[in-house]
């Protein structure tokens, strides 16, 4: 007797219908990307009771013929392939052949479909994937697909499937995809009677984005404009950095217009808010990609909603520099805000002064004294905001550090300048953002050019501060309202950017090495990454079997941090699993966060305007490397709004 044997032709739908028809809303994705294959530009669905007992899709596209329509719910019967050499370059949604077979083996599904300038359309009626009734029928150009019944043949099946508000999420979501993938279709989701979703079709982008993400989110959106690269495009909309969510929910990925779930592009989107948004939460947004066809395989799973890349760096780079950019570019600053209304202002009672010179303005440094003066003691704040001259970055990432100290005027309200005297330092190579070697990397994202903001020259803002509370947030004033600022946070950001930016960071030497010991793991990452901690700054080497000598530190660094950073330095090393974009980062932020003022120590009125000269001068220190806000503003319109000054 036989034991091998062939599936019988419904066995063999059954199972396919498994891979492919999971739920109502795997039903609806295949439905609605053969309507946008049609060529459609407005699509409804309607649902009821989840999409379990009544899906229908209705499309404007350009219909089927009677000879056309019944082959379409037979195995592997597509119009969208015809020779081997198609599978590389599929540029279509659908292309198997296989879901309206497999939708129809295990539903109840009426057809009604018409070709354009036709004058009848045709009827068909099909239960368990057998036409019961074939017909001519009066119906609007296009198709329209009612599913009916879904699983009423299996089911087990059924008992895998959620409440009807759940499923009817899960559809929602299909069909929020959709419309981000094409903004140029009209799509309206109609469920138990009631429209819960729609678009316009004309075509923009933000349309869509809007309906998706909503009025709040859609607000602390930034635009990522077309960025080609590698022979690949990417834009998008993405959130500010100061508006993660918890979970990954609300991210939304793109290729060729086909939604799909990809962690290559997941990582370079977060790898974009590197060191901008707060560890544990997460950026949401929309990416899209274009790419050629060949380079994308979307034959790699049954539902389509994953694909292989041939090659998966240029993939990577081109999403991150894209996002990378436009965070960059953008204003990240949280406001405190509140709609006006057009009320007939009030005069005050009391005018507040505010400073309203032009932002950006620069003054003159003092003037150097000579470069045999002695070293000064390891910077705190004041320290830390210098006038030195910028640099052209060179190739070789080599050379010397000048340094010796500018002491001003007595009496003056500018801080003191610095620069040291020249010594020879290790070299070393700050980490470079995705790019090609030729292309110049500054603070302000990819390929941007170096601007006077970037340079140590006194600034002026055009805010005045007022003060600071606790001795941790700085107060300040300008004409839109109150501005408060983290000052460790702003700190440590901006040694950060400078760091990371430095073709030599500075360095200071010990009077006396300082000697660090570490546990067995410990010190077998400090080894491992020796060159790594050098680059950040350091001049250290074994000193036994788990014991360091650091004899130089970074110049903004206490030397009584130094055990602890080192401990840190290690513990990042031992937990580095993959190279990341900005390789030292994890380091250099370690020597920021130690090296920057502490919250709760008093400074003096002239450091707290340096602070907030240098933070509102630099968008890129709208966070902290740990992705914590800088600086929040507060409108003077809602602190009218709170001493009741206007109208609620």
């Amino acid at each position: 007797m036989a034991i091998i044997h062939e599936l019988s032709p419904h066995l063999a739908d059954l199972i396919a219908a498994g891979e492919v028809v999971e739920r109502p809303a795997s039903v609806a994705k295949e439905l609605i990307e053969n309507a946008i294959d049609a060529g459609s530009t407005r699509v409804t669905i309607e649902i009821e009771n989840g999409g379990i007992s009544y899906l229908r899709i209705a499309d404007n596209g350009c219909g089927m013929s009677a000879e056309d329509a019944p082959i379409a719910f037979r195995r592997h019967a597509t119009s969208k392939l015809r020779t081997e050499a198609d599978l590389t370059a599929i540029g279509t949604l659908g292309f198997r052949g296989e879901a309206l077979a497999a939708i129809a083996s295990v539903t109840r599904i009426d057809l009604f479909t018409r070709q354009k300038g036709a004058i009848a359309g045709l009827h068909l009626h099909l239960e368990a994937g057998e036409i019961q009734t074939q017909e001519e029928a009066g119906c609007p150009e296009g198709t329209t697909i009612v599913v009916r019944d879904l699983f009423y043949n299996t089911p087990a099946r059924m008992k895998f499937l959620k409440k009807d508000f759940t499923e009817a999420g899960y559809i929602l979501s299909v069909v929020q995809h959709a419309a981000l993938s094409h903004p140029e279709i009209a799509f309206c989701l109609i469920r138990d009677g009631k429209q819960v979703f729609s678009t316009d079709g004309k075509g923009k982008l933000m349309a869509p984005v809007f309906a998706v993400f909503g009025k709040e989110m859609t607000a602390n959106m930034i635009e990522v404009p077309r960025c080609e690269r590698n022979g690949m495009t990417a834009y998008g909309y993405i959130v500010k950095p100061h508006a993660g969510r918890p979970n990954r929910s609300m991210q939304h990925f793109f290729v060729n217009g086909r939604y799909v779930k990809s962690r290559l592009m997941q990582a370079a989107l977060e790898e974009a808010y590197r060191n901008a948004m707060i560890t544990g939460k997460y950026p949401s947004g929309a990416v899209f990609l274009e790419l050629p066809l060949a380079a994308v395989d979307v034959n790699v799973h049954p539902a389509k909603t994953e694909v292989k890349f041939s090659q998966e760096k240029p993939v990577f780079e081109a999403v991150y520099v894209a996002c990378k950019n436009a965070i960059a570019a953008n204003d990240n600053m949280p406001y405190l805000t509140h709609q006006e209304k057009k009320t007939v202002e009030e005069k005050p009672k009391e005018s507040i002064p505010v400073y309203t010179q032009q932002r950006f303005a620069v003054s003159k440094p003092a003037t150097p004294v000579s470069s045999t003066a002695k070293m000064p003691e390891p910077p705190e704040l004041e320290d830390f905001l210098v006038a030195v001259p910028p640099r052209a970055k060179k190739p070789s990432f080599s050379g010397t550090y000048a340094a010796a100290p500018r002491i001003i005027q007595e009496n003056r309200s500018d801080l003191a300048f610095h620069h040291r005297i020249d010594e020879p330092m290790p070299e070393h190579k700050p980490a470079p953002i995705v790019q090609t070697p030729s292309e110049p990397v500054t603070k302000r994202g990819i390929d941007a050019q170096p601007s006077a903001a970037q340079s140590l020259e006194p600034l002026d803002s055009g805010a005045r501060v007022i003060g600071e509370c606790f001795q941790t947030y700085l107060i300040a004033e300008d004409r839109d309202g109150l501005i408060l600022i983290d000052k460790h946070a702003a700190h440590e950001r901006l040694l950060f950017n400078q760091l990371r930016q430095e073709a030599e960071i500075p360095q200071q030497e010990l009077l006396t090495p300082v000697i660090v010991e570490l546990t067995g793991e410990e010190a077998s990452a400090v080894q491992s990454g020796l060159e790594e901690i050098r680059q950040a700054g350091f001049a250290i080497d074994s000193f036994g079997e788990n014991s360091f000598a650091v004899r130089s530190v970074p110049a903004y660094l206490d030397s009584a941090d130094v055990p602890s950073v080192i401990g840190e330095l290690a513990e990042k090393l031992m937990h580095s699993r993959t190279a990341v974009p900005d390789r030292l980062d994890d380091l250099i932020h370690t020597v920021a966060c130690k090296a920057a003022i502490k919250a709760g120590k008093a400074s003096s009125r002239t450091e707290l305007q340096a602070l907030c000269d240098r933070v509102l001068a630099d968008n890129d220190v709208q966070s902290c490397p740990h992705g914590r806000p800088t600086t929040v503003r507060l409108t003077k319109y809602e602190l009218d709004k709170l001493f009741k000054r206007v109208n609620q």
